[in-house]
């Protein structure tokens, strides 16, 4: 140990006595620690931190998927019942839905995130409340409790609505204009689900809700596919075999009910399942900032390379004063960890001002982003990456300072005498590896920018431009009719309003982070239910598409007498129209959905009219089959408003709240956005990741320019005598650029082809996250070969310039 301090001390001193190398190289790996710190922070928050449930290595979710295409979905409440009843692989299953409520009775109506969940949710998670009690197993059964729900409210809720009253428990609220009784308030720290960036729930209800329509609503529809499912294993039950039994289940009940779409069904852990459609990104970007870190690496290590040829002599010296090959090496890896311990200090500052900037830009949609912050893990990552940094730089130095010739070094010539071949490979290896990885970068970020360039030139169907949408849901106590009376007032005063063009009211909203699919026969060619094709389902009230900008191709649009007193109709996009029938007129032609909102079986719908393909979910998601129907006659408990105005659309949000309050002081305004907000939100993940791994690409492309910058001027610094002599033999400054330069370039394109090579199978990676583009795309391979030769030329053009400045007759003198 006191050896160890002693070569520290001495590391130290060595540091101090070169300040500009010091700093140089200190910010190097500041740079690259400080960006790995700031994104592990992310992927250890998302994917790595065990959720704070108990035993959550245990919990699972339980996933619906659709057969043959085996595609995610979610549950219905019949088959919750029947997976819950027949498996012996789980302790307990639990099933939830997110979804908004509106408060009222406490000053001005509220509009609460909240989740509808299965009453034994909160005993499987292995949480108790803060106050109060979890929900009792009747309390799934409408009225369990006197007539009325119980609620569970977030601690936030009660501080906030409640003043943090003990005696709140017990106590009646009105939600959706229903009452309610208060059960009990959970943990400050408890959140379910575990958030986006944004829609933490504030109160959790039973299934009950879901349930109290006649005959017992959507939770008797095994159709009805809407619910989460989350579960328990039994000890020593392992997924596969939760999996197994589970596909068992579903092979059943799909024999049971033919008349439905046949079901599979798979098991993935909880942690997983949550953060799966994010997963590639970050460890994409994760990999990406190691490359960034390895370029750091190689810079530094051809700096203290240079350096050791300048301490040849010390070397020696210590050599022949009996210090082993080993113990050189050690004080040459001590002083390397030292500089990469104060390169960490400085990155993990860096990084916490990254994690900062990070959450600011990291788009909704990632979950647990609440929970990135500086804690024990990424210390503890910051510490061992900086040891590692230390020794991975440090390590080619090493080896090459103990391989001292003592006779060579110890001779008064030595202090000038150029450096040998094997460390100048080892120089040039180094360069030809920061460029090969470098090159990699580029091409991920180039294909990661050209596929979002493409993206965002995607026509959504739609005129996203000065259109103004918000969100609107009466309570529960009106009917039908009610309801839509409602509607159709906000509506008329919404474009009435001074600067709205149009306005009309649609559910779901494309883009908007909702959709409803179903299947559908088309009359006089009859499928079995299972096989009938699927197609989105919107309702929309008239003037719809006209405030949209979604193109009318044939037919009318809806009119105010479409009702359930007359006759159901329909309009169909284009995509459907091509597909089903071809060569023919769809208007009159029928079509029955497989929704029926206001019927009590779905009806035949006679075509009104064709309109133009509209994305309804992500703007890079295939065409498909989509329908609209009257919203009079498929009635909805909450739509979205738009209006198309003459001016910026924030200039009549006001003005729209007050409207709705002069109708219904009860009902709140919510989600009010810019239309073109959804658009943007659709590519926010794209964007971030392109212009993130994009960052990461320009440093490693300075990093590289800098390591053949910092190469070709030692090369020219070690080979002035070589130059003078060739000056003197007449040379010309052609001559010397040309030798200058195309040692540089020599390096860049060995760099160039070999990361060509890695990048065709690396960038195989990122397959999913591309729109519009092959991995292969030769234009991006192309355009970064360039780009990489053309920061080669920038950076040997100063040494190269200096090399031609050479006087043969000081060269020649000095040695």
């Amino acid at each position: 140990m006191g050896t160890l301090l002693s070569d520290v001390r001495y590391g130290l001193r060595m540091l101090a006595k070169n300040p500009g190398f010091t700093a140089v190289a200190a910010l190097t790996l500041a740079l690259g620690i400080g960006a790995n710190t700031a994104i592990f922070s992310v992927v250890n928050a998302v994917l790595l931190q065990p959720l704070p449930y108990d035993q959550p290595d245990r919990l699972v979710s339980v996933v619906s998927t659709m057969l043959p295409s085996n595609r995610d979905a979610n549950a219905s409440y019949p088959d919750f019942l029947d997976w819950r009843a027949r498996n012996h692989v789980f302790e307990g299953l639990a099933a939830f839905d997110t979804r908004g409520f509106t408060l009222t009775g406490t000053g001005t109506a509220l509009r609460l995130n909240g989740a509808v969940v299965s009453a034994d949710l909160f005993r499987l998670l292995g949480v108790n409340p803060a106050l109060g009690r979890w929900f009792l197993p009747e309390e799934d059964k409408p009225g369990a409790d006197q007539g009325t729900d119980a609620v569970i409210l977030s601690q936030a809720l009660w501080k906030r609505q409640f003043g943090s009253d003990a005696q709140v428990i017990g106590r009646t609220v009105q939600l959706d204009g229903k009452p309610f009784v208060i059960a009990g308030v959970m943990p400050g720290s408890f959140q379910f689900p575990p958030p986006p960036q944004t829609d933490s729930p504030e109160l959790w209800t039973t299934i009950a809700v879901d349930a109290e329509a006649p005959g017992g609503g959507i939770t008797t529809e095994r159709g009805a596919h809407y619910l989460d499912v989350m579960a328990r294993l039994k000890p020593g039950i392992t997924v596969t075999q939760a999996e197994a039994e589970m596909r068992t289940i579903a092979g059943d009940l799909n024999k049971q009910f033919p008349e439905n779409h046949p079901r599979g069904a798979k098991v993935l852990p909880e942690l997983s399942e949550l953060a799966q459609n994010v997963r590639p990104a970050l460890l994409i970007l994760l990999g990406a900032v190691g490359c960034v870190l390895l370029i750091a690496c190689a810079n530094v290590a051809n700096l203290l390379l240079a350096r050791g040829t300048a301490r040849q002599r010390e070397i020696a010296i210590r050599s022949a004063l009996g210090a082993s090959r080993g113990r050189v090496m050690r004080q040459v890896l001590t002083e390397c960890v030292v500089l990469s311990c104060l390169g960490g200090a400085l990155g993990l500052l860096l990084a916490i001002w990254g994690i900062d900037l990070l959450v600011r830009v990291i788009p909704e949609g990632v979950p647990r982003l609440s929970e990135i912050g500086l804690d024990a893990r990424l210390l503890v990552f910051a510490v061992v990456v900086s040891l590692l940094t230390g020794l991975l730089f440090g390590l080619v130095p090493a080896v090459q300072g103990s391989k001292t010739d003592l006779t060579e070094a110890l001779k008064e010539g030595a202090r000038g005498a150029s450096e040998g071949v094997q460390r100048s490979r080892v120089r040039s290896t180094l360069v030809v590896g920061e460029v090969a990885i470098a090159m990699v970068l580029l091409v991920g970020a180039g294909l990661l920018m050209k596929s979002f360039v493409r993206l965002e030139r995607v026509d959504p169907g739609f005129k996203a431009d000065h259109v103004l949408t918000f969100g609107l849901q009466p309570p529960s106590t009106y009917d039908i009719g009610r309801r839509q009376q409602f509607f159709r007032q906000v509506v008329a005063r919404i474009h009435s309003s001074p600067g709205v063009r149009s306005a009309s009211a649609v559910t779901p909203l494309p883009l908007g982070g909702d959709e409803a699919d179903c299947g559908f026969q088309i009359e006089g060619s009859p499928v079995p239910e299972a096989s009938a094709p699927n197609t989105h389902y919107t309702a929309a009230e008239p003037d719809y598409f006209r405030t949209m900008g979604i193109p009318f191709l044939q037919g009318r649009d809806f009119t105010p007498r479409d009702d359930l007193e007359t006759t159901p109709v329909i309009i169909i996009n284009q995509t459907l129209a091509e597909l089903f029938f071809p060569g023919q007129n769809p208007i009159g032609q029928r079509i029955k959905p497989g929704i029926g909102n206001g019927y009590n079986e779905p009806p035949m719908r006679e075509i009104v009219g064709v309109v133009g393909d509209v994305k309804p979910v992500r703007l890079n998601g295939p065409r498909s089959a989509q329908v609209y129907v009257p919203m009079a006659q498929s009635p909805s408990g909450s739509v979205v408003i738009v209006a198309r105005t003459a001016t910026d659309p924030a200039t009549i949000a006001s003005a729209a709240r007050d409207e709705v309050k002069a109708l219904d002081k009860d009902v709140p305004v919510f989600a009010v956005k810019a239309l073109d907000e959804y658009v943007g939100d659709s590519v926010s993940e794209s964007r971030f990741t392109s212009r993130l791994l994009g960052s990461f690409a320009g440093l490693a492309l300075i990093l590289a320019a800098v390591g053949i910058y910092g190469v070709i001027s030692y090369s020219v610094t070690q080979r002035t005598h070589e130059i003078g002599v060739r000056i003197a033999l007449g040379a010309g400054l052609g001559d010397v650029l040309k030798l200058v330069v195309g040692q540089g370039v020599r390096l860049a394109l060995a760099g160039i082809g070999i990361g060509a090579v890695a990048a065709l199978g690396m960038t195989r990676l990122l397959r999913t996250m591309l729109f519009g583009v092959q991995p292969s795309d030769p234009l991006t391979f192309a355009l970064v070969s360039s780009i990489l030769c053309a920061a080669a030329l920038l950076a040997t053009y100063v040494p190269a310039r200096r090399a031609t400045k050479v006087d043969p007759m000081v060269a020649l003198r000095y040695e």
